[in-house]
């Protein structure tokens, strides 16, 4: 009885290291608002964003050490592919005749077509389209599946406020969207229209009137950061994150088995 006893004290017990270890790879908390002239959101950890052209590009902030002839050290490389993960691209403009929530709404139900860099025709798949509020404010809150780059989720957030229409979008590789989907949540309920006029927008973070809805161009902003398929440059990260996910399992289920068979034994 004695021996079956220490037994079961030390399943426990080692069910609760593993536990204290899966935690260790979590993502520590480090709330950042990221704030323009149009709009707030609370930005992932080690995120930082930048004006290109009118719209603001967010994503993994690459260190200031690798530059130069640590650019190619393993560290460097790694940050360099997190940068090719996941993105967040914001846009606004003045109200024009194509923009509405029904025309939103309409345009997101809408399987969108694009051509690979391979010359491959394809269309998205669409996860969802709805109507959303966030702060009391409504959004327009679409999901598709290949719509911008093909292998990448993009979550699209459109919304008018006073004579400004604004555009978020939230887009990941299908290997990492699970990876992100928590600071995507974070972001996308601690969002803030700022502005409701465009004369108080910078001009630098105005789009220009252009005919057609509200849009970005992700790949562009991406750039070379992808290949021609999106898929190659993950393979080693993919298995690396199956490897964290047995961890996170593995830790559970002994946790589970360590205090089903100390409650058994107590019986």
């Amino acid at each position: 009885m004695f021996m079956a006893t220490l037994k079961n004290r030390n399943i426990i017990h080692l069910s609760l290291i593993l536990i204290v270890l899966s935690f260790a790879f979590l993502p520590k908390a480090d709330a950042k608002i990221f704030r323009n002239s149009y709009v707030s959101f609370e930005l992932p950890p080690k995120w930082d964003c930048y004006l290109e052209n009118t719209a603001w590009v967010c994503r993994y902030a690459i260190a200031k050490t690798c530059k130069g002839a640590k650019s190619g050290s393993k560290g460097c490389k790694d940050q360099k592919q997190k940068t090719k993960e996941a993105i967040i691209i914001l846009t606004a403009k003045e109200v024009g005749p194509k923009d509405s929530f029904q025309i939103y709404h309409k345009h997101l139900k809408t399987p969108r077509p694009i051509v690979t860099r391979k010359g491959v025709r394809a269309k998205s798949k669409i996860i969802h389209v709805k109507h959303v509020s966030i702060a009391n404010h409504r959004w327009i809150d679409g999901m598709h599946l290949g719509s911008e780059i093909p292998h990448y989720y993009t979550r699209y957030l459109a919304t008018i406020k006073g004579n400004i229409a604004v555009l978020v979008t939230f887009s990941a590789h299908k290997l990492f969207y699970t990876k992100y989907s928590h600071h995507f949540f974070r972001a996308i309920k601690s969002m803030r229209v700022v502005a409701t006029k465009a004369s108080t927008i910078k001009p630098r973070e105005l789009k220009k009137q252009k005919p057609g809805t509200l849009g970005v161009n992700i790949e562009g902003h991406l750039g070379e950061a992808i290949d021609a398929e999106g898929d190659s440059d993950f393979d080693a990260a993919d298995n690396e994150d199956s490897s964290t996910g047995l961890l996170f399992f593995a830790a559970f289920v002994l946790a589970a088995i360590g205090i089903y068979i100390w409650m058994k034994g107590r019986r």
